[in-house]
């Protein structure tokens, strides 16, 4: 989002609330904060966010720059599947295991496969009594997906630049480009 793009929003933001006011001399200290802040996101998305939040908040105050990123983060994360949709894919795969774990790891979403672990965890579930899968297996699962999408929500309202910034100071994390 570029600062034309970000004094827009402003401007977009004052029209629908009236009770977001920027005094003018803190004007251009604003729209460099939030542009700043809202640099990596493309503006079509933070838009759409911004409509999200108005169609969608009862409060009546204007949001906030990490209200409209959860608005964004909301969106991307509404194509993740759900702990039960997620167990069913694993349980589908545990069925096939013993002898194509590889395969039936590879075909599930990523982070399905960071929940399960590795191929070897999907034998090994088979191989478990069937009860024990429908109950105490279900339930680690499921509390391991919701933990692993907890994460990935996180890292995903990190910006690239910050990521990159650590990257650089920290061995062994993986620069993006």
């Amino acid at each position: 989002m570029t600062r034309d793009e970000t004094k827009e929003l402003l401007m977009t933001i004052n029209a629908v609330y009236p009770n977001f006011r920027v005094k003018p001399e803190q004007m251009t200290f604003t729209i460099n904060a939030w542009s700043m802040l809202l640099g990596d996101y493309p503006a079509d998305a933070v838009q759409a966010a911004f409509k999200i939040y108005v169609n969608t908040d009862t409060t009546g105050f204007a949001p906030s720059i990490n209200q409209l990123i959860g608005a964004m983060n909301k969106v991307k994360h509404n194509e993740e599947k759900t702990e039960g949709e997620a167990w069913m894919l694993v349980k589908k795969a545990i069925g096939d295991s013993y002898y194509h774990a590889e395969e039936r790891f590879a075909e599930l979403p990523p982070v399905v496969q960071k929940a399960v672990g590795n191929p070897a965890m999907l034998r090994q579930w088979g191989q478990c009594d069937t009860e024990d899968v429908n109950t105490v297996i279900m339930s680690n699962f499921q509390r391991t997906y919701k933990a692993e999408l907890s994460k990935k929500e996180f890292n995903d309202r990190i910006p690239e630049e910050v990521k990159n910034l650590i990257a650089e100071k920290i061995p062994g994390i993986e620069k993006k480009e």
